[in-house]
């Protein structure tokens, strides 16, 4: 994620919202003023010499987020008059920059906990091959291009890369997945997020409750798509454990506050909304939702979530929707057989 849980919380503890508008830009609110800026997050050191090369990039308002930064670097970024936070993931500080005045970010214990977002490139073009896949086998790379929305060419690109390693092959009716449980175990291993936005609220009422909250906010503005995943989805899935936390997809985020929830950190959460860089995590347009609410997420975005759920039992929670997704893959493949 471009911003870190406990960079939003100190964020919010300075008295300045972030409202996501997109996976790329947020919101920032507080009593100063507020404004429109692009998150743009350095997984290394940066120099002065950086900063203007990202100021020739970037003709907007900038929230630079770095891992460190020396005094002539944060001089750079105040020139510009962009804001900063730096997060080495154990202390958060910063300074933003809101209708010329600005707000002090003070510091604050960070979550030391390791991310699973790696920089560079993400190929969300082969992540979303294994999701399509991972549902049932496709007649041909015309047909999942099609799905999917990429390119022929990207997809024969990915199912090679997937072929290497042994986790997709031709049969005579199609592409398919050589094993179902090696690609829960490799997706579960190697997907690295949805990237993006993401903001956490807590609330009195039940996870379920609340994302219906949520989406019926989202609904009612011009949020665009939106879908329900974790612990929630799971519950519509494979009915096992009563949700413990809510996780809506969004693809414009929203100030909720507005459906009575509040800022909360990491451990405390119980709503995590997402706007997602990764474009897969959208359910396709034939797949099943929530009765009265909105489509579910993805099946191998609701196993990734929920696999991050809180929970002592969460190892047990994957099995059993493990279980469940593969039994309706394989009624899949039996009705396209059929």
């Amino acid at each position: 994620m471009l911003i870190s849980a406990a960079a939003w919380r100190a964020l919010v503890d300075a008295g300045v919202l972030v409202v996501p508008l997109d996976a790329e830009h947020v919101e920032l609110r507080s009593s100063a003023g507020r404004g429109v800026l692009r998150v743009v997050a350095s997984p290394t050191v940066l120099n002065p010499s950086d900063i203007a090369e990202l100021k020739n990039r970037h003709r907007g308002q900038v929230l630079l987020v770095v891992p460190s930064a020396t005094p002539a670097v944060r001089s750079a970024v105040d020139a510009t008059g962009w804001s900063w936070l730096v997060d080495n993931r154990r202390q958060v500080t910063g300074l933003v920059q809101l209708a010329g005045q600005k707000v002090s970010i003070d510091t604050r214990q960070a979550d030391t906990r390791s991310s699973r977002t790696r920089p560079g490139r993400v190929p969300w073009g082969t992540f979303t091959v294994v999701r399509r896949l991972a549902e049932r086998p496709w007649a041909g790379q015309q047909q999942l291009a099609a799905v999917i929305g990429v390119s022929q060419p990207r997809v024969s690109q990915a199912l090679a890369t997937l072929t290497e390693q042994g986790l997709a092959h031709r049969t005579p009716a199609g592409w398919d997945v050589t094993d179902i449980e090696a690609v829960f175990d490799w997706w579960l291993r190697s997907y690295p997020g949805p990237g993006g936005l993401r903001t956490l609220w807590y609330g009195l009422e039940s996870p379920v409750h609340q994302s219906e909250a949520v989406i019926g906010l989202l609904a009612s503005g011009d949020a665009g798509r939106n879908a329900i995943s974790g612990d929630v989805a799971a519950d519509h899935v494979a009915p096992w454990r009563a949700p413990r936390r809510a996780v809506v997809y969004a693809q414009t985020g929203e100030d909720l506050t507005r459906v009575g929830l509040t800022p909360a950190d990491e451990e405390d959460a119980t709503v995590e909304l997402i706007v997602p860089k990764d474009p897969g995590v959208w359910p396709r347009p034939t797949a099943e939702g929530a009765p009265g609410s909105a489509p579910l997420a993805d099946p191998l975005q609701i196993l990734w979530d929920v696999a991050r759920a809180p929970g002592p039992d969460t190892d047990e929670a994957v099995r059993h929707l493990r279980r469940t997704l593969r039994e309706h893959r394989q009624r899949a493949r039996e009705s396209r057989a059929a």
